[in-house]
């Protein structure tokens, strides 16, 4: 067994690598950019889109199963450049689709909650995708490629708790930062997500690609929260003054594409697939995720 990990310096990725390090499996993650010192596996610098340098890199050391976490995910990113998402999130997926048909080797997909359109929340794998963002269509475009072949498995994962292991900070860094700081934030109240630990989401993803379940899956977190609250929470849980984190609106923020309001999910099939798995609510997730060694630090 051989296991390869695209987006290996992202902000899924490194979660991943150090879950299936933490389980003794020979791991190779792919990333396009620089490559900074990892505990767990081996990293390479491979670009997805490119499928000649994939197939060479690929064949010195062939993997067995491939979990695909590389994406163009900044929404701003895709808005400016459509064709980097195109290239990166569309034709990468389309070439490791092959490149795993070749080798024999199982493939699971990471997608994402945002192909929904916001309007109803509790989508369920049936529900009919309605990207709003580049970004949602590229990811609903390379969900297709994935589902195209019998033998694959696209999971669609909410949105990812935790702090970013490697490269510039993310939306819950900047935030912690600056609670801690003492100064304001302001999140939307009316707009609402499945918030799921990156911790869960790796050990999930790495049971899900080690086992044989194929076709569609949602993986999502137990409660649906607005930012707002999810904010709220984490202030209680830095125990800085709640009144920090104020309640917006999506309607306040211009932005070149529309925000969908409401793109909880519905992960009953990957309950009944996995009971006994660990499946922690918000405020056991953020223990886990930042704990007091690290809610005690400051900025």
């Amino acid at each position: 067994m051989h296991i390869l990990v695209t987006g290996a310096t992202g902000h899924l990725g490194p979660y991943v690598m150090r879950e299936l390090g933490a389980r003794g499996l020979p791991t190779t993650g792919w990333s396009r950019g620089i490559q900074p010192p990892s505990a767990v596996g081996t990293l390479q610098t491979v670009d997805v889109a490119d499928p000649d340098d994939m197939a060479r890199t690929a064949d010195l050391q062939p993997p067995t199963h491939i979990l695909h976490a590389a994406a163009l995910s900044a929404i701003a990113d895709c808005h400016r450049d459509p064709e980097a998402a195109e290239r990166i999130n569309v034709q990468g997926t389309r070439h490791l689709v092959s490149l795993a048909r070749r080798l024999g080797a199982r493939l699971l997909v990471v997608s994402t909650d945002l192909v929904f359109g916001g309007s109803q929340g509790h989508y369920c794998e049936e529900d009919v995708p309605r990207p709003l963002s580049v970004y949602a269509r590229t990811k609903r475009r390379a969900e297709e490629i994935a589902l195209g072949d019998a033998a694959g498995l696209v999971v669609r994962v909410s949105w990812l708790l935790g702090p970013k292991l490697h490269g510039p900070p993310r939306f819950l860094d900047e935030v912690v930062a600056r609670l801690r700081s003492g100064q304001r934030v302001r999140l939307f109240a009316d707009e609402y997500r499945s918030p799921l630990a990156l911790t869960t989401a790796a050990s999930a993803l790495a049971d899900l690609l080690l086992g044989s379940t194929t076709g569609l899956l949602h993986l999502g977190g137990r409660e649906r929260l607005s930012r707002w609250e999810m904010g709220v929470r984490l202030a209680q849980h830095l125990g800085v003054p709640t009144d920090l984190v104020e309640a917006g609106s999506q309607a306040e923020v211009a932005a070149p594409e529309p925000r969908p309001a409401d793109v909880s999910l519905d992960s009953s099939r990957w309950r009944q697939l996995y009971p006994d798995h660990p499946w922690p609510d918000f405020a056991t997730s953020l223990k886990e995720v930042l704990p007091p060694s690290l809610t005690t630090e400051r900025s």
